[in-house]
């Protein structure tokens, strides 16, 4: 017999970064070949529509995943696209339905336990973007993807020798404590909750997946499936987590 799926009420994923060679979009579809939802959000920089003018990636798996969501789709999950900074030419989409997929610019999600979650990428939040700075972003973003080709050989040759450990994410630390100490990314976008009048707010952007309670306000951030493979859902009672593939 089949391994029964997992059901969650609601799954948020962001991050993936389609159209890239440091996206794991077979992992991501394991996950949601095994995962049974009511509601799924993407929560931004799904496609990468920004390799598209850089060097663009594109193979069966990411095909395979394109095709779960329409899938899942049409077993009546309703689909929610949010746009992030990699993919913000979908937002002059906003307010349409595509093949069954929702695009919004951002919304409002009620859980099981009546709490209201406001649902944005997050990007309109991190100072690195506003367009004084857009070098520095442009240099970080391929720094990083460049970190993570690094950082899956250097995993190769430590497994070897039984150490777990990833570069990429060690970098990424240390610069995104600089970043917060700049923009104060979580502060900022909690307090944007706290001005929709609602109890808390899911985001993506950094690729820190993360749940706790910011200033009164509820804190979840999916993470990315270019490392952390993580999402955040909503079980059927309403209960929050982060899962890790």
């Amino acid at each position: 017999m089949k391994p029964r799926k997992h059901e969650y009420r609601t799954v948020f994923i962001s991050d993936v970064h389609l159209g890239t060679r440091i996206s794991q979009p077979a992992r991501l579809l394991d996950f949601l070949k095994e995962a049974r939802m009511r509601h799924l959000y993407l929560v931004g920089d799904i496609v990468d529509v920004t390799a598209f003018r850089r060097k663009f990636h594109w193979d069966k798996d990411h095909n395979a995943v394109v095709r779960r969501i329409l899938k899942l789709v049409k077993h009546r999950v309703k689909v929610v696209y949010i746009p992030g900074n990699h993919d913000r030419d979908m937002r002059d989409f906003a307010g349409m339905d595509f093949a069954g997929i929702e695009f919004r610019n951002r919304d409002i999600h009620t859980t099981r336990q009546r709490q209201r979650l406001l649902v944005i990428h997050g990007d309109e939040f991190d100072g690195v973007l506003r367009e004084q700075m857009m070098f520095l972003y442009t240099v970080g973003d391929y720094s990083y993807a460049a970190a993570i080709q690094v950082s899956r050989l250097v995993n190769r040759v430590t497994r070897w020798f039984g150490v777990d450990f990833s570069l990429s994410k060690y970098l990424k630390t240390k610069v995104k404590n600089v970043i917060k100490f700049i923009n104060n990314f979580e502060k900022l976008i909690v307090y944007e909750a706290r001005s929709a009048n609602v109890d808390g707010v899911v985001c993506g952007h950094i690729h820190s997946p993360d749940l706790r309670v910011v200033d009164g306000k509820i804190y979840g951030n999916c993470g990315c499936w270019t490392e952390s493979c993580s999402a955040l859902v909503e079980h059927l009672d309403g209960r929050l987590e982060v899962i890790h593939l």
